[in-house]
Parts: C-alpha cells; structure tokens; sequence
C-alpha cells in the first residue's frame, strides 16, 4: 500500500509538472505575437473639392469632424487654410480657418487647435474659429512642421531646417532638445508617456526628464520620416518623404508597407475605436488632392 502510494504521489508530482509546463509554454509563444494590420477596405475623399496641397488630419473626436491643413508653397503669406470635413468625408467649409501662411502639422487639446505655419505656432479657439495666440519661431527660418501635446497640455513643436524641437513656455517658444545628426529633419511627432518620439531622418524618442534622446531601432534600412502616428498596440503607423509611401511598424520594430507610392503621404490620424487611418494624400503634378480612408483589421505576427 505504502509503494501504491509513493507512486500515485509520484504520477501526480509529473503530471503537475507537465501541466506547468503547457501554461509555461503557452505564456512565451503569447508573448512573442505582435500585431500587423491589413486593409480591408479603401476610399479617397474629396477629391477636386478645392483642398491644396493637403499636408496633415487631426481628429475633433468631441465635434465628430476633422480639420486638414493646406496651403500652396512652404513660404510666409496668406494662402494657407484648415478644411473641416465631417466624419463622414462631407466638406463643411473648405476655408473654416483662412489667411495662414502654410499650414503643416496640428494637435489639439481643451477645445484648442495648435497649428504649425512655418514660422509660429498658432493657437485657434475650436468653438468660437478665433486665433487667440501666436507664437514666433526662437530660431529664424526654423521650418516648424508638427506638434504634439502631452497629457499635462505640454505643447511641442518640431523645427525641420534645424533640426530641433521647441517647447511652448509661458507663451514662449524655446529651444528644447537639438541634434543635427540624431533629430535631423525633424518632422513627425507623437508626445506620449514614454516620451517625445520624433521622426525625421531618423525616428528617436526624447526622454521628458532628461532630454535623452533615445534610439529607435529598425528592422529596415528606411528613412526620411514624415508623419507618424500610434496604433494602440504598441505600433506605429507612418509615412515617408522620399518614395512616399504608408507604412506600419510593430512592438518589434518590423516594417510593412500598406501603400505604396503612386500619390504622397501626408501627416496621418488613427482612430482607435473605428480601426480607421485618415491619410491626406495627393499629386502635385495632377493637381489632385484627397484623402486616403483606410478601414483595418488587426492580424496576429509571429
């Protein structure tokens, strides 16, 4: 009875183990699945319907509309304008906001519109279309591009032809981080928790703290980085300037191109409750400019 015993317990002992080690395997081939994303289906907006040279999409989630910068050359005057559009892709007023110089870059918080135009950041009161602040570039002939805002309302700026970021303060900007090799062209920004991320030559990521800046590297020789912008999974959804193309980079850092480059890729929107990409696209040489909407379906990557 005594050895039926010791070896029950002994059967029981390397069934127990065998069970641990299914769940154990079970939990490393779980984290080793990244996302990729597929289009399941595309639609341009608004084509020759007045919008110009279209550069950049942000989301109003809270008026279920979207603004979208245009403008002729990248130069100080007064041709650029911000489209809204409804979430539907109506053209409610092609001219809601006018008389800019080139509009790029855009970001809002607290019902405020932060726009880049070229050589100051303009603050725009959402509900009453007013411009209530403007702010001059601390460098001359800067390039201010994108911006992003963090969650305490901290406003960045990047300044492509010198190849810098600016921080608003106290209604001021200023020089914040600067690297003519590391932020290069600095062009495309998403300001969240982990930091500053910048795409430009290169994509880096700035530490808040320290001013670090952090590398970010690829599984791919790509580079010259227009927009970019989060997929909520630990990815990134971007645009290029040479060959100009759309492009989706997972937690791993491994690329995948989703379009290729038959019209440019503006500075891009996600919206993570709809799985859907807002592209502002176009054709210089067609004089064709529209919007790409582009409905995803999550996929598991090994």
């Amino acid at each position: 009875m005594k050895l039926v015993t010791i070896l029950f317990a002994f059967l029981w002992f390397c069934s127990c183990k065998q069970s641990n080690k299914v769940v154990k395997e079970e939990t490393i081939d779980n984290d080793t699945t990244t996302i990729g994303w597929r289009i399941s289906s595309k639609e341009d907006w608004l084509r020759k319907e007045g919008l110009m040279n279209v550069e950049s999409v942000v989301l109003d989630k809270a008026n279920k509309v979207m603004y979208a910068s245009n403008g002729k050359k990248y130069r100080t005057g007064s041709d650029g304008f911000i489209s809204k559009i409804s979430e539907n892709g109506e053209l409610l007023e092609l001219h809601w906001i006018s008389e800019l110089n080139r509009p790029t870059g855009m970001a809002i918080k607290d019902s405020i519109l932060y726009v880049a135009d070229v050589d100051r950041l303009v603050k725009i009161n959402i509900n009453s279309t007013k411009m209530v602040g403007t702010f001059q570039e601390p460098i001359e002939n800067s390039g201010l591009n994108d911006v992003g805002i963090t969650e305490k309302g901290e406003v960045f700026v990047t300044g492509s032809f010198v190849h810098s970021v600016f921080k608003l303060k106290d209604d001021k900007l200023e020089l914040w981080a600067h690297d003519e090799e590391k932020l290069a062209w600095a062009n495309g920004l998403i300001a969240h928790e982990e930091g500053l991320t910048v795409a430009g030559l290169h994509i880096k990521t700035i530490d808040y703290g320290t001013g670090a800046i952090l590398p970010f590297e690829l599984g791919s020789t790509m580079k010259d980085f227009d927009g970019l912008t989060e997929d909520g999974t630990g990815g990134f959804f971007v645009t290029t300037v040479e060959n100009s193309g759309l492009y989706y980079i997972n937690n791993q850092k491994e690329v995948t191109q989703l379009i290729g480059e038959e019209a440019y890729c503006g500075d891009l929107a996600f919206d993570s409750s709809s799985n859907t990409l807002y592209v502002p696209r176009g054709s210089v040489n067609k004089n064709e400019f529209f919007i790409t909407v582009l409905n995803l379906e999550k996929h598991s990557q090994k």
